[in-house]
């Protein structure tokens, strides 16, 4: 939504990468290969047919390159512009990762860096795709998300799914340079936490294979940093956030 998730001053094609690219999300998130999708766009009357065309050009070509088929939608007229995406995807019977299947002991870990998106991220980012379809075929992660609303909102979703609590390290978690470029009195740290808009992902592998699992993830994604953040524990789904220097805190979900 213009406004929203995009300036009116954005590139058109930029915004239709976003508007794909976070439907693809969603589907990486469950270990799933995305098949085809409908698109609905409202725009206002004066809106130019360039801007149009250009936000299609983004949705085509990130489609293309993700074996993604736009196969149809609307159009309306509307006081702003609006992209509404719906996408099927598929994944093996039985095998979808949800956010519901950590336990007491797993790691956790997320992938990249985060915070600062709206600096140009949020309109340029990668859906992980092929990353997400990895650990769900060779069964390493245990649950997982994707990180739209920030590791401090959503770490706490997953949590109340597989009912369970969590320690997070703050000092381990991967702070993008973008983050630590903001000047708004905001640390960086507050910034990787609660920015949102990251769509990277966030999961969780069992203690006993976390080795195997790293060194596997160098292997196959040398490009692309996976960092362990935390551990899920017992009892009541509750943050508890570690720093280094200062005494845990608990923030509750």
């Amino acid at each position: 939504i213009e406004g929203v998730h995009f300036t009116p001053d954005a590139a058109p094609r930029a915004v239709g990468h976003k508007a794909v690219g976070r439907v693809l999300s969603d589907i990486a998130a469950m270990g799933g290969e995305p098949l085809w999708m409908l698109v609905d766009i409202v725009a206002p009357r004066a809106t130019s047919v360039a801007r149009i065309e250009g936000i299609y050009r983004g949705m085509r070509q990130l489609a293309r390159a993700s074996h993604t088929m736009i196969v149809g939608g609307d159009t309306s007229a509307g006081p702003a512009i609006e992209l509404h995406l719906f996408a099927v995807g598929r994944v093996p019977a039985g095998c979808a990762v949800l956010r519901s299947g950590a336990h007491p002991g797993d790691v956790i870990y997320v992938t990249g860096a985060l915070g600062g998106s709206r600096s140009g991220h949020h309109l340029a980012f990668a859906p992980r795709l092929r990353e997400g379809s990895w650990l769900r075929a060779r069964k390493w992660a245990t649950a997982m998300m994707d990180l739209s609303d920030g590791l401090a909102t959503d770490l706490p979703r997953l949590l109340v799914r597989s009912g369970v609590g969590a320690e997070l390290e703050t000092d381990r978690i991967p702070v993008a340079p973008a983050a630590r470029a903001m000047r708004d009195g905001r640390s960086a740290l507050e910034h990787a936490l609660g920015d949102g808009e990251d769509f990277e992902l966030l999961f969780t592998v069992r203690s006993a294979r976390s080795a195997a699992f790293e060194a596997a993830w160098r292997r196959a994604w040398r490009d692309l940093a996976c960092t362990r953040v935390g551990v899920s524990v017992g009892g009541a789904p509750r943050l508890r956030l570690r720093r280094a220097s200062l005494k845990p805190s608990s923030c509750p979900t």
